[in-house]
């Protein structure tokens, strides 16, 4: 279940980064847009319409979404710089937009349809919230289902999954040079060079935008890379379908 679901977040957000930013080259005129993490502001604003801000929130909260003055509203912590664990503020403020344009997309008609007549705490949100960590969170007087999934976490699941395919895009990682210096180091098969491999990552993640864990987190779950911890190191591992990688999406 949770593969199939996973999958079909990966194509729908990679679709929706595609259809956004074929708007992007149609309005611009540009044959080669930026990466479209570097652009998530843009995508969100000039062809999704929503109103983007960045605010104070609690430092368990990314971003979120509401329905407010008859268009979608994308609020970004503003604080994400003092959340635990944080060290590229600005990759995850931009991965976390383009999460933020999955529910503008998909789940914003469960905000525009407004109070309902049921019990409280049951009807529908007056904002959908990415936490840190979704999947130790629920609404109050939420059940949980026989299977242990609630709506909101599928639906963060989702998100999170669809927007971070979206993100890290492998045409624009095929013309980071730092990824292509990482490809050459990788293709050798030793871990003599972990280290220099590592911080072309970092380079690399930086180059399109994303923090490092978002970037090694969808190659790791493609089954592209392995990360070994080994005498307190982390060590690479290209994988057989890594070879695909730069022809794809």
């Amino acid at each position: 279940m949770t593969d199939r679901l996973r999958q079909e977040a990966w194509d729908y957000g990679r679709s929706l980064r595609d259809q956004l930013l074929t708007q992007y080259r149609e309005e611009y005129g540009e044959d080669v847009p930026p990466p479209p993490a570097k652009i998530a502001d843009q995508l969100l604003t000039d062809f999704l319409g929503a109103n983007l801000r960045f605010d104070p929130l609690p430092l368990n909260i990314y971003a979120q979404t509401e329905w407010k003055d008859d268009r979608p509203v994308v609020t970004v912590n503003s604080f994400t710089g003092q959340i635990p664990g944080v060290k590229d503020v600005e990759g995850i403020q931009n991965v976390a937009m383009l999460h933020e344009a999955v529910h503008v997309e998909r789940d914003i008609s469960e905000l525009k349809s407004g109070p309902q007549l049921t019990l409280p705490d049951f009807g529908p949100p007056t904002k959908i919230v990415c936490h840190r960590d979704f999947r130790n969170w629920r609404r109050p007087g939420e059940r949980f289902s026989s299977s242990g999934d609630i709506p909101e976490s599928m639906r963060e699941f989702f998100a999170e999954e669809a927007g971070r395919a979206a993100a890290v895009s492998y045409q624009a990682l095929s013309r980071s040079e730092a990824f292509q210096g990482f490809c050459r180091l990788g293709d050798k098969g030793t871990t003599k060079d972990n280290g220099e491999m590592w911080r072309l990552l970092n380079l690399a993640a930086w180059e399109i935008g994303v923090n490092r864990s978002a970037l090694v987190k969808q190659l790791d779950l493609e089954g592209r890379i392995i990360v070994e911890q080994k005498g307190g190191r982390k060590i690479i591992h290209l994988q057989p379908a890594f070879s695909t990688l730069m022809g794809g999406r």
